[in-house]
């Protein structure tokens, strides 16, 4: 188990909420689609079903994991952020789409695969934009190392994937590296999941700056 003073792939901040977005997430505790981790999640009860299930790690505003949601209703999802507007954004959507397959925490994601996720039990893994920290001295702090990689490879069933888009290019350029020099994961298409998905808020921003979107998937062998 990897320690809780690990160090974080993001900084907490206290961003502005919309009125709808604190009172959402302001009443998050009694939301049957919230949930706090205490001990190993077991998925067939938290969703009522035995549907493969799959992680999404930092989901921002949440319209690209509860559009997928919506569009693939046999498949479960758990998304993972820890800024305040986002899940309480993303709990709004949920309600007003009536989504019975997607579930929300805000814990720390490393923690989380760490200690509550069984090995070998998610069909994926997504990471749609996590924070490129783009100085060199803060590049330790990226969440997509080799450490990573050897978690989630434990975490993901055979043949499961990894999803990962960014738009920092030496970012990307490094994720490539580390699962080039990774032989447990093969570059693959993009999956059913994600073809023809909507672009998040921050992949318009970086197309509307000119920046080169780096979009990855791999299947665990």
């Amino acid at each position: 188990m990897i320690p809780q003073q690990h160090l974080k792939s993001y900084v907490r901040r206290n961003g502005r909420l919309t009125n709808t977005q604190k009172l959402f997430f302001e009443n998050k505790e009694s939301n049957i689609n919230f949930f706090n981790i205490d001990k190993v999640l077991d998925f067939k009860k938290l969703f009522n079903n035995s549907n493969p299930c799959v992680l999404d790690i930092g989901f921002g505003d949440g319209k690209l994991l509860t559009s997928i949601a919506k569009k693939f209703p046999a498949i479960n999802f758990i998304g993972i952020e820890v800024y305040e507007s986002g899940v309480g954004n993303i709990l709004k959507q949920i309600s007003e789409d009536e989504l019975d397959n997607l579930k929300i925490s805000s814990d720390d994601a490393v923690v989380i695969l760490n200690n509550f996720i069984q090995d070998n039990s998610l069909f994926g893994v997504s990471l749609f934009f996590p924070d490129p920290w783009p100085k060199k001295k803060h590049h330790k702090r990226r969440i997509i190392n080799s450490n990573f990689l050897d978690l989630i490879r434990k975490k993901i069933q055979k043949n499961g994937f990894v999803k990962i888009a960014t738009d920092w290019s030496n970012y990307g350029e490094d994720i490539i590296s580390l699962f080039e020099e990774y032989n447990n994961f093969e570059k693959t298409n993009d999956i059913f999941l994600f073809e023809e998905r909507c672009l998040t808020k921050f992949e318009k921003r970086g197309i509307a700056l000119g920046y080169k979107i780096t979009d990855l998937c791999y299947k665990l062998k």
